[in-house]
Formats: structure tokens, sequence, C-alpha cells
């Protein structure tokens, strides 16, 4: 008896592949559905204005919530998107607006951004989107418990700068300074070193309430993302500024980290006007495609002296007749910002932060 599987086989490989390939491209022609996947990405994405428009307001385990004329629709990415090998780990984030397919509770455009919050992901392979579509991101640091980090902070502004957004630096906790001097004098060395550059500087307390008016203002009618590792108070201050019940932890005593009580991003209407995105807080907070440009723009407060360096292309490291080491030998640049310096210069020759090292070494 002959074996029709293996008939059907030794048919199929022998037939010509350049006939096969010709036939699999007449069939595929033949498809017109619009949600093709190769509608959606060969022809950069022109957008089928006669689909219902919502925006991702929150991922969870249960699928993409999405906001449609006032209500919240349980969607999932529609076949073609899923398939996309993109260098992004997300193909959608909460901020973007989307077209749907109701019937099937499908998401089947993705619509341009026009600004990304981004890091890392931490196997340090693909890009990880944390909000879109906003207009600025308040970068939460506390100024005790967990302590001050000006090196993290940079990495939000370049992020900000990278992704079209405009950087708020939110300085929390100011209430427990009386307490801690040495906190008190690197705050007061923060903002001798920052407030120069430009940036918005908020200094805020939720348990005095200094700055919580001040941090409403600069909240309202605008879409912000709040972001900052676990712990610095993210969900406490949206509470304080507008009555909201945002479920909130407390630190580790002994590392004085913070626990991740915000699980996935959410986009919140404000009373008054304007959405905030709370974010989960993170440990490591990794810049995606950082390059040496990209930081030499941020530090411009170094190129000030990098201007009097002997070499033009001066890595203000170790070379010898450097402006900068010899301005930061005579105090004339704060050391806080040189060292930050070195950390993004280090990371974006290919280095990675202190975490994300030991994390990828256990895996």
């Amino acid at each position: 008896m002959k074996n029709d599987r293996f008939d059907f086989e030794e048919e199929f490989h022998a037939r010509d592949k350049k006939q096969f390939r010709k036939e699999r491209k007449r069939l595929t022609e033949g498809d017109r559905s619009k949600f093709k996947k190769t509608d959606q990405t060969k022809k950069d994405t022109v957008i089928d204005d006669t689909l219902p428009r919502g925006q991702v307001v929150s991922i969870t385990g249960e699928g993409i919530w999405v906001e449609h004329e006032n209500n919240r629709v349980l969607c999932a990415l529609r076949g073609g998107l899923k398939k996309e090998k993109l260098l992004v780990k997300n193909l959608v984030a909460v901020g973007d607006f989307v077209r749907l397919d109701l019937e099937t509770s499908s998401i089947v455009q993705i619509e341009p951004r026009f600004s990304t919050l981004a890091r890392t992901e931490i196997r340090g392979q693909r890009e990880q989107l944390i909000a879109v579509n906003i207009d600025q991101v308040v970068i939460v640091a506390p100024l005790v418990e967990p302590p001050l980090k000006p090196a993290l902070i940079d990495r939000y502004l370049i992020a900000a700068a990278k992704g079209n957004i405009r950087p708020i630096i939110v300085l929390n906790k100011t209430d427990l300074l009386d307490e801690n001097p040495t906190e008190t004098a690197l705050y007061h060395e923060f903002l001798a070193a920052y407030e120069p550059l430009g940036f918005p500087i908020l200094s805020v307390s939720t348990t005095t309430h200094a700055g919580i008016d001040a941090l409403r203002s600069l909240l309202q009618g605008k879409t912000t993302v709040f972001a900052g590792q676990s712990g610095v108070g993210k969900s406490s201050l949206l509470n304080a500024a507008f009555g909201l019940s945002l479920k909130t932890g407390e630190l580790a005593q002994k590392t004085y980290k913070g626990t991740h009580t915000t699980t996935t991003a959410e986009l919140i209407t404000l009373p008054g006007g304007g959405h905030v995105v709370d974010t989960p807080g993170t440990r490591s907070f990794t810049l995606w495609n950082l390059t040496r440009e990209d930081v030499v723009a941020h530090f411009r407060d170094l190129g000030v002296w990098a201007k009097e360096c002997r070499f033009p292309d001066c890595g203000h490291v170790a070379e010898p007749g450097c402006a900068v080491l010899k301005a930061l030998k005579e105090g004339k640049l704060p050391l806080m910002r040189y060292e930050s310096y070195c950390s993004l210069l280090e990371e974006a020759a290919g280095g990675a932060d202190n975490r994300t090292r030991r994390k990828m070494s256990e895996e």
C-alpha cells in the first residue's frame, strides 16, 4: 500500500521552488483583507479614519483596556500586529491612540506617536515603551529614604529629550530633611548644580503639603507620566494633589527600597482636566539606544569648559590638557554632574548599570 503522506511530501519537495513562490505570492495578493500584516507595515500604516478610535488606558494580564466613547473595552492585538518583528518589547503602550474592530474587540491599527518615554528591557535586546503621547514627565526623586540619586535623574532627563517630552523634577520628602543633615547638604548641592540648567525643579512633601498646590497647577490640562524608583512616593503625591485613592506601599527598613505597589501603568483622568500615567516603580533605568552625542548634548554645562580642551575630540576622562578635568579639580564643576557624565558615557559605549549587569549574570 502506498503511503499517501509520503507521496505528498515527496511531490511537494520536488516542485519547482520558483514556481511555488510565484503561487504563494498570487494567493497572498488575492487576500484583500484590510487587516493584513503586509498592508499595515509595508505602506507606513495608512490610518483608516472610518474605524472606531480609542486610547489605551491600561495593559493587564487580561488584555489591553481601551477607552472608546467614554467606555472601556477589553481588547487584544489583531494577529498581524502581534507577529511584527521589531526592536520593541511591547507593540502597544499606555497612551496609544488606536483603531478598533469592535465586533471582535481587536486593535487593528496603532496611530503614529508624538512622544514616547522608553527604556531598555532588562536583557538589553529591545526597547520597552513606558508611556506614549504624553506632554511631560514628572521625575520623582526622594531626598531621604531612599537617598537622592542624581545619575538616575539624568537618565530620565535624557530619555525625556529623546522622546520629545518636557521634564519636571520633583524632589519629594522635604519634611525629612531636618532630621538628616547629610541628605540636606546633598539636597542643596543638587539645587546648586541643577537649577542653572533650566529644568523645572519642585520641592514637595505629602506630610506638610509643601509644593502640592504648585504640582497640581503644573499637571492641569496636560497629559503627564510619573516616573521614578519604587517607593519614591509617586502615588502618594497624586493622592495628595487630587484626592485620589491610589494604593501606596511602605519601604523595606533595611534597604529603603520600595515595593512595586503600582503593578501596571494606567492613564488616569484628573479632576479639573488633564491626565496622568502612574507607572510601576523601577530599580534600574537603562536608556535605549543611548549615544555619546546624547550624553554630550545633555551635559551642556561641561561643554562650557570643553571649548578650552587641548583636543577637539576630548572625552574628559583622562586626556592631557582637559579643561573639564581642570574645572573639576578647581571646584568650578560640580562633582555629582561629572560622576553622572562618566556613568552615562560608559553606558553609551556599551556598558550597563550595576543592577542590570548583576541581573543578566544571574539568568
